[in-house]
Parts: structure tokens; sequence; C-alpha cells
């Protein structure tokens, strides 16, 4: 066995997180290349955990006195995420009462994002949240007492960017790679992902509703690592995809990247003093939103009525309502706007009974419903163009992290439908479809 076959499972070592902050004269942590809180993903920095499942089992039972039963990775980013099931009988966790038939998530983040105090910050509003009745996973306590620990982990996978070795061959290379990650382990909250669901003209407008809840729960609530947060995925960081568009290979593609980036700088960032501000999810998407089934109300017979945009609508069609909220790794204290605007592009991107011009619509009634919340005449001026600001990060930071992690075909969802899509929306003229979303709010006012 090689050297690195035999040290994978067993050679992650706990640094403390106090430690790991220090900064010095320059500003800078002593952490590597990263940074502080400030600090974005360059172009060229792999910073993606490169860990197996037999890894994951090992940092599960070692931090937290649990025996796993099984192991499943779940889809990421930049991340790594194992879904992990317990024996009831083996816990070794003082500060565990029970264990949870439904499992838990593993989390090894980033080695960038490893380097900020983000986790603290969701942790915070993942517990206000809870209180307020939304169901959002909650950290578990390792066998320390901690929610989180950084942990020296020696990857037991090849570095594909610049390893195209398998992991066969990496393990017998003798080479040895290995980075400093955060390490915790959330409740798993069960659901069905939205991305699985038909979204209707009603399920549309509950995800607006929800999101504007969870803006008017949050109000009030500030801590400084929101308010010192940046990344490559906030809005705005629009200007520096600028430095990543080398990984679109079709020339007119880059230049709708580029065009968009220029009218952001025009007609958004001029209006940003009149935004309204907030803490904001920051990738509020179908991927990190579950939904359940649900019966509509006796004589309730809105989702067989005349919608506006609907195709193929059917009245035995199910409805479902939002169960859960996942992944706050992009919460900030940021503009109510960029919410919004993430949140209809991705309904927009997987619509297949609405038309997905009009999802901006249903959206914004939902949202506009709860506490008679309406966007200024800033924020929906510079609509259209955050909506296409965030199609242009998909599809520009999928390719770009595709070229870095090409077997990870996750990270090309996006482009699927989001090309075309793009091309259309960003060439309907702004008027024409603010009239077709301004009818369905009208239609939609109780």
């Amino acid at each position: 066995m090689s050297k690195v076959a035999q040290t994978a499972s067993s050679s992650s070592t706990a640094v403390d997180l106090e430690d790991d902050r220090r900064i010095d004269a320059t500003g800078k942590t002593n952490a590597g290349d990263s940074a502080s809180d400030g600090a974005m993903l360059q172009p060229g920095r792999q910073i993606r955990p490169m860990i197996s499942c037999k890894a994951a089992v090992e940092l599960v039972e070692r931090l937290y006195g649990l025996q796993v039963l099984n192991v499943k990775e779940l889809n990421s980013y930049d991340d790594r995420n194992f879904l992990v099931k317990i024996d009831p009988q083996s816990k070794r966790n003082p500060f565990l009462e029970d264990v949870r038939p439904h499992g838990y998530v593993l989390k090894v983040l980033n080695s960038m994002d490893s380097c900020k105090n983000h986790i603290d910050a969701e942790h915070a509003i993942q517990r206000i949240l809870s209180t307020k009745g939304f169901n959002c996973p909650q950290p578990i306590l390792n066998i320390k007492g901690q929610d989180k620990s950084i942990e020296d982990i020696v990857y037991d996978l090849p570095i594909e960017s610049d390893d195209k070795k398998s992991t066969a061959e990496f393990q017998e290379s003798g080479v040895i790679r290995h980075g400093r990650h955060v390490v915790r382990l959330l409740t798993f909250v069960p659901g069905r992902l939205l991305v699985e669901v038909t979204y209707t003209p009603q399920l549309l407008r509950r995800l607006g509703r929800n999101l504007r809840s969870m803006h008017t729960a949050l109000e009030g609530f500030r801590h400084p690592a929101l308010e010192q947060h940046r990344s490559i995925w906030s809005l705005d960081s629009v200007p520096q995809l600028l430095g990543f568009t080398s990984a679109i290979g079709d020339h007119e593609k880059r230049r709708l990247i580029e065009d968009i980036v220029e009218s952001y700088m025009k007609e958004v960032v001029p209006k940003k003093n009149r935004f309204q501000k907030g803490v904001i999810h920051g990738d509020f998407n179908e991927q990190n939103i579950l939904v359940r089934k649900v019966s509509p109300p006796e004589g309730d017979d809105s989702s067989s009525s005349p919608q506006p945009g609907v195709e193929n609508a059917s009245s035995d069609q199910n409805e479902h309502e939002i169960c859960g909220i996942l992944d706050f790794a992009h919460s900030s204290l940021s503009f109510y706007l960029y919410d919004v605007a993430i949140l209809i592009m991705y309904a927009m991107l997987d619509s297949k009974v609405v038309d997905f011009l009009d999802v901006g619509g249903y959206v914004l009634a939902g949202y506009m419903s709860v506490d008679d919340r309406t966007l200024n005449e800033a924020e929906f001026e510079a609509l259209k163009v955050c909506v296409a600001s965030r199609y242009a990060q998909s599809l520009t930071m999928g390719a770009y992290t595709h070229s870095l992690n090409p077997t990870n075909e996750y990270l090309l969802m996006s482009s699927k439908n989001g090309w075309t899509q793009l091309k259309t929306f960003w060439t309907t003229p702004k008027d024409q479809l603010y009239d077709r979303w301004r009818i369905i709010i009208d239609a939609n006012r109780q």
C-alpha cells in the first residue's frame, strides 16, 4: 500500500480555529495563500478538497464519535458534501442526545473559505431561522463540543487540474498533497430538491413568498462576517467574471457575457445606493430548496385556473410547498434585489410548464404579497440586468470550474438550457418583459 493510501483516512489533524486567524502586518492570514474574509477565487486556483467517501467516514468516526453505516457523496461546486447514516447503537459523543434516523451531512469546506470566519454567521442564521419556523440544517457538536474544526487533510484523490492520473495511479505515485479545511456535521433535512418537481404558478409564488419571509425573519441580524463577505458568486462581483471567460470556448458566448458585464456597470452599479439592504441567502436556487407535496384546500381550484404564460396546465398537477432551505455559504449583508434576481434566474432555468419569460412575474407576485413588500423604482429597473448577470455567473463559473474538475458534470447543469435561455432573455426588450411580469403580478393580487 502506498504512503498516500495509508495516510489518507487517518492523517487529518485538528488546528485551533483562533490560532489560525492570526493576521500579520500585511493583513494576510498565516494560512498559506488564503486571506481574510475579503479573499476571492482567482483564475487557476484549485481549492476543492480532494477526498473520497472512505476519508469522509474516517472524519465522522474520529471527530464525532459516530459509527457510519453508509455514505453517499452529494453534489457540490467547490466543497465536498457527504450524506452519512449512523448506527444508533454506536454513539460515543457526549454532546449528542439521539441519533437522527435521516442521517447527517458531513461538509468539508474548500481551502479558501476555510480561512474565513463565515461559518459562525451561517450557523447563527440557521439557528435564527429555525426558531422562526424555517427548516434548516443545524450544526452538530463534535466530541470536543465544537460545531466545527479545521483539519489538515491528506488527499486520497488526484487534483484533476494538474494531475490527470487515475485515483489508483495517484495513490501509487507516492505524491502526498493535503489541505486545511473546515469540517462540520449538519443534520440532514428530508425533502425533495426543488429541481425534481414541476414549477407551477402556485409553487413559483410560494418561492417568492418564502424568500421574502426569510428576509423578514432576518431583519436586524448582523454579523461581522456577513459585512466582510466577498465571493465570486456575489452579484457585486460580476465585473470579475471577465477574468474567467477564457474557459468559454465560443467567441459569441464570451461576447454575450462581456455585454452583460458592461450593462451591469452602467445600469446596476450607479443605482446601488437606492437598493434596500439586509441579510440575504445569496444562492436561493433549485439545489438549495426542499419541497414536499401539499393538498390544495377544499374548494381551491387555483391550480386549474387559467394563468398567464402557462402551457399544458392540468388540474391533477401535483402541488408542492417549501419544506427546507439549505446552504447559507453565500449569505451576506447585501441587497434584497440580488436574492430576487437569483431566484428568478434559477427558476427560469428549469421551468417546463410556465413560459420561462413569465417566471419572474409569478416570483414577484409572491415576493410582493408579504407585508406589502415592493421593489422600488431603481430595483425594478435594474432587475433584468441582475437576472442576466446571474446567468452569466452560473455559465461562466460552471465552465471554468469544470475545466479544473472535468469529471464533475454537476458543474455544467446550467449550460444545458442556460445559453439558449440567456440569449432569448437578453434580447427581449425590457419594456416588453416587464409588461408581461406586471400583467401576472396584477392578476395575482388578492
